[in-house]
C-alpha cells in the first residue's frame, strides 16, 4: 500500500508529481511495491486524486483508492488502505509505504519482505534512530492499526512495543520530499 493522499502544503504542489529519474514519485512507489512481491498495490490517494491517478494509469496490479477524509490525518488514509487489503485480499500481510521516500528502491522493500516469516510478524525500517515506514504488517494487526487516529500514521504504534519489531536498516528511508529543498536533493 502506498499512502499518497496528502495535500503537500509544505511543499506548495502536489509532491506525489515530482518527476524523479523520468517517473512521478507516486508511480516509483507503486512500482518499487510490485518489484518488491506485491501481488496488488493500492494507492491510497486524497488531494489532486485525479491527477495522481492519472499517472498512474495503465499500471498492472495498481488501484487507487480515494480517502475522502484525507484532511483528517494520515491514520485516515492508513486505516481505509487497511480495510481494503482485509476486504479484497487474502494477503499474509500489507507492505505500507509513502510516495515521498524518493529512495526507497524495489531492493530496499524486498528486504522487509525478506525477513518477514511465521516468526516475524512486525517488520519496520529503521533510519535516524527510529521505527517506520515503509514497513510490514502481519495479517493478524490490521484491523488493531484500523482504529488509529490523527495525523500520525504507523511510527508511533511500532515503536510503542518496539521488542516484537524486526528491525531492517533502511537509510533510504530518512529522506521524504516535503519541501522544495528536499526536492533539490534529487537532482
Amino acid at each position: 500500500m502506498v499512502l499518497a493522499a496528502g495535500g503537500s502544503s509544505r511543499f506548495g504542489s502536489p509532491k506525489q508529481l515530482i518527476e524523479h529519474n523520468g517517473e512521478t514519485l507516486v508511480k516509483r512507489a507503486a512500482r518499487t511495491s510490485l518489484e518488491a512481491g506485491a501481488a496488488t498495490v493500492f494507492v491510497i490517494l486524497g488531494a489532486d486524486a485525479d491527477a495522481i491517478s492519472e499517472t498512474l494509469r495503465g499500471m498492472p496490479d495498481v488501484r487507487c483508492v480515494t480517502n475522502n477524509d484525507w484532511r483528517s490525518g494520515l491514520s485516515s488514509s492508513l486505516a481505509l488502505g487497511l480495510r481494503w487489503v482485509l476486504q479484497e485480499t487474502d494477503a499474509d500481510g500489507a507492505l505500507v509505504t509513502l510516495a515521498d521516500q524518493a529512495f526507497v528502491d524495489g531492493a530496499a522493500l524486498a528486504s522487509l519482505v525478506a525477513s518477514f516469516d511465521e516468526s516475524h510478524r512486525l517488520v519496520a525500517s529503521s533510519y535516524d534512530g527510529v521505527l517506520g515506514v515503509p514497513a510490514l504488517f502481519g495479517r493478524e494487526y490490521l484491523e488493531e492499526l484500523t482504529t488509529l487516529s490523527g495525523d500520525a500514521g504507523a511510527g508511533a504504534w511500532l515503536r510503542a512495543d518496539s521488542r516484537t519489531v524486526t528491525a531492517v536498516t533502511l537509510e533510504k528511508a530518512s529522506l521524504d520530499i516535503d519541501t522544495p529543498l528536499d526536492a533539490s536533493l534529487l537532482q
